[in-house]
């Protein structure tokens, strides 16, 4: 029989779909836009139960500062996970928004942290398959795609968070070499990244440029970069953060990346792009607190009954699907947007803030109906689901950031 690892590296035509695995009783099954997604989840249940589940919650529990885990990354990269969406050409599957989403999904109902392991290197390497020249793709993304490589998207800075234009970070032409000066934060796998795809403000000689442009730092061993595992993070702890200082660090200018002056734009459109999948993550954890509410509430007794006999708990789980089937179709929409090549601004800030917000209601509401059984760690993973999901209303652009890319979009 095919194992997970393989049927997921290999052609898409080569999958099959046998239904759910048996041990996927009562695990309520999301609506199928295409048989391909079909495909994929299955593969991903297979995968996540034999090597997500055993584990997530230990590497939740590990002390501080948390390590990266190389060894489990490394095989989610060999799954066909981490790289799913990158080009055949570099090491990919070439896989659609739509199945790779999927994939997140999945991935996110079994532990959102091990989602965002293998979204974090898409994330960093979109820039570099969208606007790279060819030496770069070939350089940077095979690595990448086997896990040999973990790359990381520094954008964001102690001054510039939500207002991201404000980089502060210099790169001044020396010769062959841009200088680099200036600190990131709250960077994920930023800690131990073999490659930044770092935004900056380029001084050619003629001053510094207002305009953002993007360079690869890939000498991660120099004196001059400094950096850190930022610790005591609420949730996502699987997936490390760090915080970066480059000090007279020294880049060869041909790890420019793209155009001069157009780093700000690559970034926006990367985000679009993981916007979409952080809404994937939100519904992924919301279909999780619906499952798990549901099973719950049949089982605990309350009154001489199931809870689940009881109007109030009804209508919290009525409303946990509500919510979850609303997010799964902005999120698909926005998914079958970016496969058509289309502009997904609007609707990848509609389906994070969407998607990311239900999964707070979702895993709250989850959290009511299991009571202290929920808010006690020691009894299952909603608590750990409670502190996962706040982080999702705020990386990829907080949601008061999508609330204005939503107006502004409208109003123009």
């Amino acid at each position: 029989m095919t194992t997970t690892a393989e049927a997921v590296a290999e052609p898409q035509s080569k999958l099959r779909y046998d239904g759910p695995p048996a041990d996927m009783a009562g695990i309520s099954q999301p609506h199928t836009v295409n048989p391909s997604q079909d495909v994929i989840r299955k593969f991903t249940h297979d995968y996540c139960q034999r090597y997500v589940m055993p584990v997530a919650a230990e590497m939740d529990r590990r002390p501080e500062p948390q390590q990266f885990p190389f060894e489990y990354f490394k095989r989610l990269a060999q799954a066909g996970i981490v790289a799913y969406p990158f080009g055949c050409e570099y090491g990919g599957s070439g896989g659609s928004a739509l199945d790779y989403n999927s994939m997140m999904e999945v991935v996110s109902y079994y532990d959102p942290a091990t989602a965002l392991l293998a979204a974090v290197s898409e994330l960093a390497i979109h820039p570099i398959a969208h606007f790279g020249n060819e030496e770069q793709k070939k350089r940077y993304i095979p690595p990448a795609a086997r896990g040999e490589s973990v790359p990381a998207f520094a954008l964001t800075e102690p001054e510039a968070g939500s207002d991201a234009s404000n980089q502060q970070t210099t790169a001044k032409a020396d010769g062959d070499y841009y200088i680099v000066n200036g600190e990131k934060t709250f960077i994920m796998h930023g800690d131990v990244a073999d490659l930044y795809v770092l935004f900056c403000k380029i001084d050619d000689g003629s001053g510094r440029s207002e305009r953002i442009s993007t360079i690869i730092v890939d000498d991660v061993k120099q004196p001059g970069l400094t950096r850190k595992t930022l610790e005591h993070k609420m949730g996502m702890k699987a997936a490390t953060t760090g915080r970066i200082w480059f000090k007279d660090v020294k880049v060869p200018r041909a790890n420019l990346l793209g155009e001069k002056g157009k780093g700000f734009r690559y970034a926006m459109i990367t985000l679009d792009s993981a916007r979409v999948g952080v809404a994937a993550q939100g519904v992924g954890l919301a279909w999780r607190a619906m499952d798990e509410s549901i099973k719950w509430a049949k089982t605990r007794q309350a009154f001489g009954q199931p809870i689940a006999k009881l109007q109030a708990i009804q209508w919290m789980i009525a409303d946990i699907s509500l919510r979850l089937e609303s997010a799964r179709c902005l999120l698909y929409k926005a998914s079958l947007m970016l496969d058509a090549g289309e502009k997904v601004s609007l609707q990848a800030a509609q389906a994070k803030l969407y998607a990311t917000e239900a999964a707070n209601f979702c895993i709250d509401r989850a959290m009511q109906i299991h009571a202290g059984y929920g808010y006690i760690g020691e009894f299952g993973l909603i608590e750990k689901l409670y502190r996962d999901q706040r982080i999702m209303e705020i990386y990829e652009g907080t949601s008061e950031v999508q609330r204005l890319v939503i107006a502004n979009s409208l109003l123009r």
